[in-house]
């Protein structure tokens, strides 16, 4: 015999489900939330730390040739950073290598292990020549070589202050569709200094907002890439964002999805510093529409 809830069971029932699913919605965007609050913090402590885009203090250009370098004026390469000696020591530059024969009396260190000849290399800060608070390593732009430097000491870390964030807003945080281009097509990105790099562009992600549907390019940073990279600009770019526009990054697509969270919309390193070599959103990623999420304007100047 077929047993039947009466409307009232039933009813109780559908308001249970809707309460469980509503209880689970609210216990997503809290914990949405709380990440993005820890991705602020954390972002904040590498900016502001002692090899962060504020600690920057020069990138020099080098020709082939021996060059003296140091703080002292009279050098070759003049240093501006505080932590650098007078004499630092020698540079001979090739158009493939950089190798520094260090002054004597300078601890110069490379990954803690103090060196008096050593080839510097393009990489990160942590595999760097130090001298005290200073930082530096080689990077490579267009077939040119230069030197970044960065000191823990210098002026531009002591003025900082914090990042500025809009208010998070679980609206600004969306599955996107993601579209990929087959074959993966190279897109041809302008840097701040002018150059032109080629980025892999492997698909756009689509999303709706006010009923409109909107895409952005994906790039990817390198060949091994774990993330999507997307620089964009949109109507609050240059009035309470950077002006040059925004950097976001997402997890690589799954299933067909991306979730885009532009609560995570952050300024470029150009935003910090002039000393670095920034790529700019392409034509197809400006956004006619104010994306109000996400980090606010220039910090330092």
């Amino acid at each position: 015999m077929a047993h039947f809830l009466s409307r009232k069971t039933l009813a109780l029932i559908l308001a249970a489900a809707a309460g469980l699913t509503a209880v689970e919605g609210l216990a997503q965007s809290t914990s949405a939330k709380a990440e993005t609050e820890a991705f602020r913090k954390q972002r904040e402590a590498e900016i502001g730390g002692p090899t962060g885009w504020v600690a920057l203090v020069g990138l020099h250009w080098l020709a082939p040739g021996t060059h003296t370098i140091g703080r002292a004026r009279d050098n070759a390469v003049v240093l501006a950073a505080p932590s650098s000696p007078d004499r630092l020591g020698v540079l001979t530059v090739t158009e493939t290598s950089v190798s520094l024969q260090v002054a004597s009396g300078v601890d110069a260190r490379v990954k803690g292990q103090a060196v008096t000849t050593v080839d510097l290399r393009a990489g990160g800060p942590e595999s760097g020549l130090t001298v005290g608070g200073m930082t530096v390593v080689v990077i490579r732009r267009s077939g040119r070589i230069g030197l970044r430097v960065w000191d823990s000491a210098g002026a531009p870390r002591a003025a900082f202050k914090g990042l500025q964030w809009m208010p998070i807003d679980a609206a600004w945080r969306i599955d996107a569709r993601f579209v990929p281009h087959e074959p993966v097509p190279r897109m041809k990105i302008l840097n701040v200094l002018g150059d032109t790099v080629e980025m892999a562009n492997p698909g756009y992600v689509a999303f709706t907002i006010g009923g409109q549907e909107y895409r952005l390019e994906a790039l990817l940073e390198s060949a091994n890439a774990k993330e999507l990279f997307f620089m964009f600009r949109d109507a609050t770019s240059n009035k309470t964002t950077y002006g040059a526009g925004r950097y976001l990054y997402t997890e690589l697509p799954k299933d067909g999805r991306v979730v885009v969270d532009f609560n995570r919309a952050m300024n470029p390193p150009c935003a910090f510093t002039e000393f670095a070599t920034c790529p700019l959103p392409p034509a197809a990623n400006r956004l006619p529409i104010a994306v109000t999420a996400g980090e606010r304007g220039q910090i330092l100047h």
